[in-house]
């Protein structure tokens, strides 16, 4: 009987001690410079991916939905309204081109352990599409690379990044 109770209070002690190694190593596994987290899946996301069909189809009404009233939209380094970017995707159109995005691009976002002290974003959606631009019979595919900055479920900043030239040799 005492080698039962010796070897049951053994069995328990080693358990706890386990236990106790196993939280050590989680808390410790934690990046020290580690500032937010990297997620593939989120709300974010789904909406950039919808915003971004949107404007695909010319649904300007519930694009300029998803953007708050003063967002800033970085066009290749020129700062433009989401009314100016509208109007240039219109004319895009007018002028007989159309875009076509990749159904699978890459996508993540960012969510910062704290907001930015003068926007108050902790959230960044990063897109990579292959943008295709069609022309009568000619097209282009460029990388067409955007960052969406996010708070209260709006956009209030968007960097996009693409080489507009051969975009301006489809428009000549």
């Amino acid at each position: 009987m005492k080698k039962t109770i010796y070897l049951i209070a053994l069995v328990g002690a080693l358990f706890i001690s386990c236990k106790k190694e196993g939280t050590a190593s989680t808390v410790e596994s934690k990046n020290p410079d580690q500032i937010g987290i990297t997620v593939s899946k989120s709300a974010n996301i789904e909406m950039v991916k919808k915003l971004t069909a949107m404007a695909e189809n010319s649904d300007f009404p519930n694009f300029k939905a998803n953007f708050a009233p003063k967002a800033v939209i970085h066009d290749n380094m020129n700062d433009i309204s989401i009314d100016e970017n509208i109007k240039m995707l219109q004319d895009i159109k007018a002028n007989g081109m159309t875009i076509s995005l990749s159904k699978k691009p890459l996508i993540w976002e960012i969510i910062n352990d704290k907001a930015d002290e003068k926007t108050g974003v902790k959230n960044y959606v990063f897109t990579y599409y292959n943008a295709t631009f069609s022309r009568g019979g000619k097209s282009v595919v460029i990388n067409y690379n955007m960052i969406f900055a996010i708070k209260d479920g709006k956009v209030v900043e968007e960097w996009d990044i693409y080489d507009s030239a051969p975009i301006l040799n489809l428009l000549k």
